[in-house]
């Protein structure tokens, strides 16, 4: 049977998932039993959107089988997301194979990180406003340099 998130949150232990042609684009499909049901339950989701809440769960489309998933829309600004997550606490937050976690950065090296930031980020956004005329202010190399900094302590 084919839920709709709209009408309610969604636990089911997952049998598979799928990259699927769907009316509205590739979407993932989400095939799985949830509890007290005789059949089974798909659920689709658009790829991208999908994609990204399995990675923040460090899974990927080929790695929910067996798992416990709780799957809900929610509301905000006028815009819909959809929001997955594990519904057994016991699984843990890492799949079964994945790669060793990185060590933890030190002070002094996520100093080095920044300053590194800070110089690429002056010189992308002076380069940016000689291309195009538009002035640019301190407090724009400092936003430039905190996104690059933020991107690079999130590998």
């Amino acid at each position: 049977m084919i839920k709709k998130l709209s009408d309610g949150p969604v636990v089911m232990t997952m049998q598979s998932a799928q990259l699927v042609e769907g009316q509205y684009g590739t979407q993932v499909q989400f095939v799985g039993m949830e509890a007290g049901e005789s059949e089974d339950t798909v659920i689709y989701i658009a790829e991208r959107s999908a994609v990204r809440q399995l990675e923040r769960l460090a899974l990927s489309v080929d790695s929910v089988a067996g798992l416990s998933l709780r799957f809900e829309q929610v509301q905000k600004n006028g815009k819909s997301y959809n929001n997955i997550y594990r519904a057994d606490p016991s699984q843990g937050a890492q799949p079964v194979n994945t790669t060793p976690a990185a060590a933890p950065v030190s002070k002094a090296s996520s100093y080095d990180l920044y300053a590194d930031c800070l110089g690429n980020a002056a010189k992308m956004v002076l380069a940016m406003s000689e291309e195009t005329g538009v002035s640019v202010s301190g407090s724009d190399i400092v936003a430039a340099a905190a996104t690059l900094f933020i991107h690079a302590s999130r590998r």
